[in-house]
């Protein structure tokens, strides 16, 4: 009784721990706290943060603004500090122009965004770089407004 009853309890505790790694997405607590701070949130690719509001690109445009690369560059240290070095950035675009040519600016886009966090530290080998052009618009493109949101680069953690 005793031996099923110990079983019963490991079985639990094992079941509970998992449960926590799982939606934790293989950080520790303090890891994940920070990321939900700062506007991450877990997904099927991992903690990712969409920088829509906090990174925003004009028409035809890869540059960061100086106020814009600030942030970035707090994020990086942030992320570091939490140890936390292995990054994908994906960049976007509206769906205005020619599918190749949306598809470099996406690339450009997120290389400008990882540009900062590799002035700051970050090394290139736990850096990926994705463009993806117009194929993954996080709003429906049928107004300016809405193509404003979708000219983006999320930021994912890789575990």
């Amino acid at each position: 009784m005793l031996k099923k009853a110990l079983t019963l309890c490991f079985i639990l505790t094992l079941s509970a721990v998992l449960t926590a790694c799982m939606s934790l997405g293989n950080l520790n607590y303090k890891q994940a706290r920070m990321l939900k701070s700062e506007g991450f949130v877990l997904t099927d690719d991992g903690w990712t943060l969409a920088l829509p509001e906090r990174l925003l690109f004009s028409f035809d445009d890869y540059q960061i603004q100086e106020q814009q690369k600030s942030k970035i560059t707090t994020l990086s240290s942030q992320l570091q500090k939490y140890k936390l070095e292995k990054v994908k950035f994906t960049g976007h675009t509206d769906n205005i122009g020619l599918a190749s040519y949306n598809q470099q600016l996406s690339q450009k886009r997120a290389q400008s965004v990882a540009n900062v966090f590799l002035e700051n530290g970050f090394q290139p080998k736990d850096v990926q770089i994705i463009g993806r052009g117009a194929e993954q618009p996080l709003v429906s493109n049928d107004s300016e407004e809405n193509r404003a949101k979708n000219r983006r680069v999320n930021i994912t953690i890789i575990p």
